[in-house]
């Protein structure tokens, strides 16, 4: 497992991280925010819709037109795109070299910057494929979400949220902010460092999620399926919000009484669900990559820090869905 380092301001420890390395990738939008940082980066464009192969094996090839070798490393400097995309490229190139983890969103310090995995979406399926390739080391600066704009703040609210309801002591910290869309950037410091250590605890027990790690799945089931639905039109983790709000509601049988009346509360603030039919979203879901034995699998929160596996049918998530949707109104 990597060395984590979290901290308000970090540039020295960035700056000396990223210099060990061969090169440096990022995205358009960073590279403009912080342009000495970054002055000699690889820059991709920025945006979901461009985590795919293209975007792959530009990477690939700076790579190789660089000259990197076995021993070399590689940086991500950015969001959960960059980082998931430049991963998979280190996981690759020459079959695996070094790679550093700089995020620079709130979604990827709380969530995609830790624990290894590396994707790119292909064919319409989000992260079909992919790798687990650990970066050697992330450091998570919060000094990079003074410039953080307020779409990509909501994107992270939402996996803040889904992390620290997998920790009792992480949803004690959870009850002491109002979450809104509407509300302005607070500071997130203690939730960043709350996230990085349940998410960091999970991934060193489960690293390639084949028992414990599953439950960072919650709310990714019904999100990436809104998410391809919608073709990205939302960020990422608004659509992991939508999907807790929406499995939460789906399950409610599964879930403590009380803690779905807080669950719901709290989720219905931050999230807005897309309008499609169970049927439409079902369809997308059936290619997820949880599901096993023709079942689509979902992960639900049953109370802080349990968590339990749901398995249906298409036939019984499209009505669930569509009864969720239906009480959502």
């Amino acid at each position: 497992m990597a060395n984590n380092i979290t901290g308000r301001d970090l540039t020295v420890e960035i700056e000396k991280a990223i210099s060990e390395c061969g090169l440096i990738v990022t995205d358009t939008n960073v590279k403009r925010l912080y342009p000495e940082l970054l002055k000699n980066a690889f820059a991709v464009s920025a945006g979901e819709r461009n985590k795919n192969q293209n975007t792959l094996f530009d990477i690939l090839r700076a790579m190789h037109e660089t000259g990197l070798n076995r021993t070399s490393r590689i940086a991500a400097v950015g969001g959960g795109v960059v980082g998931d995309v430049t991963g998979l490229a280190a996981a690759l190139y020459m079959r695996g070299i070094d790679w550093v983890s700089v995020p620079t969103t709130l979604l990827a310090m709380v969530d995609s910057g830790i624990g290894g995995k590396t994707a790119v979406d292909f064919c319409g399926v989000k992260n079909l494929v992919g790798a687990f390739h650990t970066p050697v080391k992330t450091v998570a600066s919060a000094h990079f979400l003074d410039t953080l704009p307020r779409r990509e703040w909501l994107c992270g609210i939402g996996e803040t949220v889904k992390t620290c309801l997998l920790d009792r002591e992480g949803y004690r910290l959870l009850q002491k902010y109002d979450f809104s869309r509407d509300n302005e950037k607070f500071d997130a410091y203690e939730l960043i460092c709350e996230c990085v250590r349940i998410k960091s605890r999970v991934v060193e027990l489960d690293p390639t999620e084949k028992g414990l790690r599953k439950i960072l799945n919650v709310g990714h089931t019904v999100g990436h399926a809104l998410e391809s639905a919608d073709s990205y039109e939302l960020s990422h983790g608004e659509y992991v919000a939508a999907g807790m709000l929406v499995e939460a509601e789906m399950c409610k049988d599964r879930i403590d009484e009380g803690f779905f009346a807080e669950l719901r509360t709290m989720l219905r603030k931050i999230a807005v669900v897309p309008n499609y039919s169970g049927k439409t979203v079902a369809e997308h879901a059936m290619s997820d990559k949880k599901n096993a034995d023709g079942l689509i699998s979902i992960m639900t929160v049953t109370s802080p820090s349990e968590t339990a596996e749901v398995k249906l049918s298409f036939d019984e998530f499209v009505k669930r869905y569509d009864a969720a949707a239906e009480a959502l109104k």
